[in-house]
């Protein structure tokens, strides 16, 4: 298995020396940092060649969601956010600028080596499904102002209704071979289905693909992950 290279963005030790003893004795995985913010962290980029950069949202000087939006707006690194305790409001910002998830700090060390490594291959994670529904919060010019992007409303009515449902699956945290079985489909039909998703969307992954959705406001049946 390949290492998975964590960059941690925090303002103190804690957080990663709370992921090093969580993965100490789990192997493919390198905790890099602490590093303050993401000028520093975009410093070391070349250096160190991070797979997933960990972002600190519960932070004194309120950066959070703005370091997730600089270093997406500058790489292509996938971005997990870490908070104390989730909220809709914390998931629907942090995907809006960019991160592939949010996780509550106290996750359990096999949960988050199951996370760390659902994001490294692309998959979208998120919290228990124990927060308010997202399609709730009226959050929209939050969200807009997070990613200074215009809605794109018109383009989800040119998604069909079994891609409509591919999409809220992948909301939902399913993986491929998980929303085959639940549409009782082929793996490759999904994959087929995900790759007419992002081009009419016209985005580049699946994470982005659900973070514009709730950018813009759509309402998507978000269960868990």
């Amino acid at each position: 298995m390949d290492m998975i290279r964590i960059l941690v963005i925090g303002e103190s030790l804690s957080l990663a020396q709370d992921l090093l003893l969580a993965l100490r004795r789990r192997t493919g995985f390198q905790v890099l940092g602490p590093v303050p913010d993401d000028l520093a962290a975009l410093e070391l980029f070349a250096e160190v060649r991070p797979d997933i950069v960990v972002v600190e949202l519960d932070r004194l000087d309120g950066r959070g969601v703005a370091i997730v939006s600089a270093i997406r707006t500058q790489s292509q690194v996938r971005v997990m956010a870490v908070t104390r305790c989730p909220s809709a409001r914390d998931v629907e910002l942090a995907l809006a600028a960019g991160a592939c998830g949010v996780l509550p700090t106290d996750l359990e060390p096999s949960s988050l080596v199951s996370a760390f490594r659902r994001a490294a291959a692309g998959e979208l994670v998120l919290p228990a499904d124990d927060r308010p529904p997202l399609d709730r919060l009226p959050l929209a010019d939050d969200l807009r102002e997070a990613r200074g992007r215009h809605p794109r409303r018109d383009l989800f009515t040119t998604l069909t209704e079994r891609e409509r449902e591919v999409i809220e699956a992948i909301a939902g945290g399913a993986t491929t071979s998980g929303i085959a079985f639940e549409l009782g489909i082929s793996p490759a039909t999904v994959q087929t289905h995900v790759k007419n998703i992002l081009r009419k969307l016209e985005v580049h992954s699946k994470v982005e693909a659900v973070s514009v959705a709730w950018r813009d406001g759509v309402a998507l049946d978000v269960r868990s992950a």
